[in-house]
């Protein structure tokens, strides 16, 4: 059966901070009191001035994945949902993005999940302090999933990549972030777009395939 899911690998970068520190606004209910993984972004991503890409789709160097204009007003037409404004810093000025956000959070994936490690994580939650193995794919594995979140545009895995650190000032605060996960509607409008600079890699609920088992044993290398 073909997967309904897909995990968003963006291939182009920017030299820019979201976050905490460029002003963002964060909920911290529900997050982990120790770290603050698990802080969820309330209102519109705000970035500094920076230089844009020749690019339609980019993250942030704190894994905001952006999207131009012209591909938001595309993804919009084809019923995608998961887009919220992007401004600048504090002055509320609109930027020609749009920040692909969460509709919801994956449950954790299962032990066949490969090509990550864990490092440092966080003694209270255990839910950051995950990373990727490099020249490794990461390949994402689910026992089962509720049929709702297969309706969703864009998910967030449980589990957050990096090591989250709750500061004074909150500005000086980090996030470990989590993977991005692509639902089928978002998937196509990606191809559909013909968007170079993102992999759509599967998602893979219930049996692993030959394919992910391949990806589990190349792990172990």
């Amino acid at each position: 059966m073909p997967s309904m899911l897909y995990r968003i690998v963006v291939k182009k970068g920017v030299n820019v901070c979201g976050g905490p520190s460029s002003g963002t606004e964060y909920s911290m209910e529900g997050a982990c009191p120790a770290c603050g993984t698990g802080a969820l972004q309330v209102g519109p991503l705000k970035l500094p001035r920076f230089k844009a890409p020749a690019a339609d789709l980019f993250s942030t160097l704190d894994d905001e994945i952006l999207v131009s204009g012209s591909l938001g007003e595309l993804l919009l037409d084809r019923g995608v949902k998961c887009l919220g404004p992007v401004v600048r810093g504090n002055s509320a000025e609109p930027l020609p993005f749009w920040q692909l956000v969460p509709e919801a959070v994956l449950p954790p994936f299962s032990r066949a999940t490969s090509g990550i490690v864990r490092e440092r994580p966080c003694p209270h939650c255990d839910r950051d302090g995950y990373f990727g193995i490099p020249h490794v794919p990461a390949t994402l594995v689910y026992d089962s999933l509720p049929p709702p979140i297969l309706e969703k545009d864009l998910l967030a895995t449980f589990e957050r990549f990096g090591n989250s650190r709750l500061r004074t000032p909150f500005r000086d605060s980090v996030f470990a972030a989590p993977l991005y996960v692509a639902g089928a509607r978002l998937a196509e409008a990606l191809r559909a777009a013909d968007v170079r600079t993102v992999v759509l890699e599967p998602v893979h609920v219930g049996t692993v395939s030959a394919d992910a088992a391949a990806a589990e044993e190349r792990g172990r290398r």
